[in-house]
């Protein structure tokens, strides 16, 4: 299998990548995919706002945040969102990551090893520990971060939250 993350950018705009998003519902294990349902030229305004996000400043609404593309065999099968910078409400929020995985390609690993190429990209960007949450609910996603040495550091309302040391 060739696994690749590319950063999100116009160049990758194409059907292929719509109908990966199309294959994500909004609201599936309780994460948003605000992309879901929209056409195709509603979907390519979405994409250049996503790209942008990186240019973000911390906020309540948002973080700088990269949104990568994981291919497998040259095939979208979901993204990754690292987000470069986070306070203590992101921190408490949602983390330094955030993935999904498109409906048809579950349960084959991908989340877990997207999740692994991601942690590479946060390392080379300068972090040595990065932290993410999973609802307790959402199984897989609780998988996928323990599988990339995630250590549980509590679980609150029905969130668990994560840390992670990249060096390890």
């Amino acid at each position: 299998m060739n696994y690749e993350l590319k950063e999100l950018s116009l160049d990758l705009l194409n059907k292929e990548l719509y109908d990966m998003y199309q294959d994500i519902p909004d609201g599936d294990n309780e994460q948003t995919n605000d992309a879901y349902g929209l056409n195709e030229i509603k979907f390519k305004e979405y994409i250049i706002k996503q790209i942008n996000r990186k240019n973000n400043k911390v906020s309540l609404e948002d973080t700088p945040t990269i949104t990568y593309i994981m291919y497998v065999n040259n095939r979208p099968v979901g993204f990754i969102c690292l987000r470069t910078e986070i306070d203590d409400n992101w921190k408490k929020w949602s983390g330094n990551f955030y993935y999904q995985v498109r409906l048809s390609e579950r349960r084959k690993g991908y989340a877990t090893k997207m999740l692994e190429l991601g942690l590479i990209k946060l390392k080379e960007l300068g972090f040595d520990v990065v932290y993410g949450q999973s609802s307790k609910v959402n199984i897989g996603s609780a998988k996928t971060i323990e599988n990339n040495n995630g250590i549980l550091i509590r679980e609150e309302k029905g969130i668990r939250y994560y840390k992670i040391d990249i060096n390890k």
